[in-house]
């Protein structure tokens, strides 16, 4: 199963003085986008630049996970690489992954996309859903009797491997499945 569900992170960048003098002065960024915007970009325009505007801020976020706040323009650039590693089609299961299975960070506050890859496991309609495929795809009942496959204790089984998964709601229905390390 696969989600529609399609969200692109980005920051609203800002001039610095501007804020500071009351003047709320900036735009939407993208954050795969944003290390290479300008003060001129920020204002609209160089002929809008005044005196004294010297520094560009991310006041705002969106699409980044819970508890990232106050970054600077370099992480959100650094958020940036990690969206175009990850993709933006995966980029909800990204997030889920950040939010529900504490994952390493680097210097700039950024989990590995290395690491979600191998963690993730894909958006099933269900649990159960997995953990079939799963059985079948590591070969659980290969050398089992048909009659032996017929008594097997689905449920059971589906209750112990959830000490081995991370298991959220994905909102487009259906669940995302992370494997715990």
């Amino acid at each position: 199963m696969t989600t529609n569900t399609c969200v692109h992170p980005a920051v609203w960048l800002g001039c610095l003085s501007c804020n500071n003098s009351g003047h709320l002065v900036g735009c939407w960024f993208p954050c795969d986008m944003v290390e290479e915007v300008t003060l001129a970009e920020v204002h609209g325009g160089r002929q809008h630049v005044y005196p004294g505007c010297e520094e560009v801020v991310v006041l705002d976020s969106d699409y980044l996970p819970r508890g990232v706040s106050e970054i600077s323009q370099s992480q959100a650039a650094a958020w940036g690489e990690i969206l175009v590693d990850v993709g933006v089609d995966r980029w909800e299961e990204f997030l889920a992954w950040c939010e529900n299975c504490s994952p390493s960070l680097d210097v700039n506050g950024v989990p590995s996309a290395r690491e979600f890859e191998e963690a993730d496991q894909g958006c099933w309609d269900s649990f159960r859903e997995f953990v079939e495929s799963w059985a079948d795809d590591c070969g659980v009942f290969c050398q089992w009797s048909e009659e032996a496959v017929r008594y097997f204790d689905w449920d059971r089984y589906e209750c112990d491997c959830r000490h081995d998964f991370t298991i959220v709601d994905a909102s487009g229905g259906g669940v995302f499945v992370f494997r715990d390390f």
